[in-house]
This record gives C-alpha cells, structure tokens and sequence, in this order.
C-alpha cells in the first residue's frame, strides 16, 4: 500500500531533479573547468581549443551545419555580447548527464523530460525550495513551495527576461507566479561532448525550438 500510495504522489507532483555526472570522468571535470574558464572570459581562441572540428550545429526545423567555421557564423562566437557565452554558462550550471562512458549531454531537464508530456507546454523549476506567489511580486503571499517540479505554462508567449514573472500551474491544479530565472523550459537548447581521439570535445549545439 505504501508503494502505491509514493507512486500517486509522484504522479500527481512531477519531479525532474538536477543531475551532474561530471566528476565521474576526471578528464571530462577538467575539461569543464577549461571550458568555464574560455565562457568566462569569452575567449574565442579557447573555445575553439575545446570544440571539435567536425562540431554539428543547427536548430529544429533547420538544415544540421558542420565544422567550425558554420558554428563560429551561426552562434556569432566573435561578438564578446553573443548569447552563446551565456548559454555555455548555463549548461555549466545546470550540469552534465553522462549517456555513456564516451558521451556527456546536458542540459538534463531536455534530455530527461518525460517523453508522454508535451515539451512546449511546460517548464522545469530549477530549485529546491522555490515558492508560487499568488500575485506577480516577492512581496506576495506563498500558495505552494515547489521542488524540482514541472510546472504547466499558463498564456505561453515568446522569450523572458530572468526577472520577468510567469504564471504556471502545477500538477495538483495549483496556480501561480514564479521568476523566470528559476525555470527553464525543456525545449532550450542543449548539447553534447563526446570523447574524441582521447579528448574531449563540444561535438553538438543544438538551438531548440
């Protein structure tokens, strides 16, 4: 009876909690701590060091680019504002999820987002404890503390700043504001680093929807 009741509950507070496998592979940390070093000084010499040559690019509904050169052009690795720096430092922080021994792909809440759920329609909190505000402000009272949820997007619209609040629904119904810093959607980009020629290297970027 316990089992049955953990597995109502479970299906009634969806879960997705943060992985980071990356201190599984010495080799693989130190190439993390290489690659938060060229993001953070948004070294475009460096990074290059840390991606692979035959690196694939590209986006949903778009054609796959391959090689440096197309990656350099389409993620606009030039400009020091480019939104490529910043997404690095996200995976970062949002950690690694090891596929197999020669694989690493992040970020985990994209390649772990339960397949019979429609990616566009939710998003993932980030933290735990994070609570649901009844109004749009930090002043307002707390409806719920969420953990780790996945949280039903409520009048979708296009891109968010990290301050910007946004209003979803869990899945026992109940609703809500959080800061759109504390969410992501499992639709973002996401990425692979694979072991090649006994290094490892950025071998997929993909843009999302």
């Amino acid at each position: 009876m316990l089992i049955l009741w953990l597995l109502g509950l479970l299906a009634q507070h969806p879960m997705l909690a943060p992985v980071n496998d990356a201190s599984k592979d010495r080799a693989f940390s130190v190439y993390v701590a290489k690659l938060k070093l060229a993001v953070a000084k948004h070294d475009e010499k460096a990074l290059q060091k840390l991606v692979d040559p035959d690196v694939i690019s590209g986006g949903f509904g778009e054609k796959d680019q391959r090689g440096w050169a197309k990656f350099r052009k389409q993620w606009d690795v030039s400009r020091p504002e480019a939104p490529l720096w910043d997404l690095l430092a996200d995976f970062i922080e949002l950690g690694f999820f090891r596929e197999t021994p020669a694989i690493y792909v992040t970020p985990y809440l994209v390649w772990n987002f339960p397949k019979d759920l429609d990616p566009s329609q939710y998003f993932v909190v980030l933290r735990d404890p994070l609570p649901l505000r009844k109004e749009p402000n930090r002043d307002s009272s707390v409806v719920a503390t969420l953990a780790f949820d996945i949280v039903k997007r409520i009048d979708p619209r296009g891109p968010l700043a990290p301050f910007d609040w946004v209003r979803v629904e869990t899945a026992s119904g109940m609703r809500g504001f959080v800061q759109a810093a504390q969410v992501r959607s499992p639709q973002m980009p996401r990425a692979q680093f694979s072991l090649v020629n006994g290094q490892w290297r950025l071998t997929v970027l993909d843009q999302g929807r």
